[in-house]
């Protein structure tokens, strides 16, 4: 695959939107996509409960229950960006961080890559929240998250992930 050209159709404070000319084995085509910078979503456990937010998602036309998550700044490290959302929607700082998954979220429109962590040893310590963020903490016993799971009541990809995840890979190997 060659890119021949790339034009930007859209700058935005979020992401860009973009439109390349690709070739290959001869034949060219257009692929319009989403330039966005990646993510971090985390699972923030205190040993009997998970901590959510819910927020109002415009394209969904709804509020969402989901894990905290956040976008990468220019050349941030998604650790510390993992760190600083916690902070910044839930009011706690992860004494220990363990990347779970690395993922595109919709690679057949967006550039976006999440990274996964499960947060542990939460330490209260607020950072102020985005202005145009309106959040409000959930903390839920980690038998109503899986039920929840389960009974197919949570909408939001990442937090699916991060669930399936946690109650796969974490909780049915005996590690909580």
């Amino acid at each position: 695959m060659k890119t021949i050209k790339s034009e930007l159709l859209y700058k935005g404070k979020i992401f860009n939107l973009l439109k390349d000319t690709l070739e290959h084995h001869g034949r060219s085509f257009i692929r319009e996509y989403i330039f966005y910078p990646g993510a971090v979503t985390i699972l923030p456990f205190d040993g009997s409960h998970i901590y959510f937010v819910e927020q109002y998602r415009h394209p969904a036309r709804k509020t969402l229950l989901e894990l905290p998550a956040g976008k990468l700044e220019k050349e941030e490290d998604p650790e510390e960006c993992a760190k600083r959302e916690l902070q910044e929607e839930i009011g706690f700082f992860p004494e220990k961080l363990t990347l779970l998954a690395r993922f595109y979220t919709a690679p057949g429109y967006s550039t976006e890559y999440m990274y996964l962590y499960l947060a542990e040893k939460l330490t209260k310590s607020k950072l102020p929240e985005d202005k145009d963020e309106f959040l409000q903490v959930v903390k839920l016993p980690v038998e109503e998250a899986y039920n929840m799971l389960k009974n197919g009541s949570l909408e939001d990809a990442k937090t699916i992930i991060g669930l399936f995840h946690f109650f796969t890979f974490r909780v049915h190997n005996g590690h909580t």
